[in-house]
């Protein structure tokens, strides 16, 4: 389970942007993924039905 931890701490030290964006420098990753959602809900159709 250390093994994971370190590996997951290693891998968000080296995403950009920590010295000046601090924590919120993974706004983008969650922006993107909120948009890809709501895109497949309004597409997303289920019979005559869409989300």
């Amino acid at each position: 389970m250390k093994f994971y931890s370190l590996g997951l701490k290693h891998f968000l030290d080296k995403w950009p942007g920590k010295k000046y964006f601090g924590i919120y420098r993974f706004l983008p990753i969650f922006f993107c993924l909120g948009a890809s959602l709501e895109f497949s809900m309004i597409k997303w159709e289920v019979g005559e039905t869409n989300f």
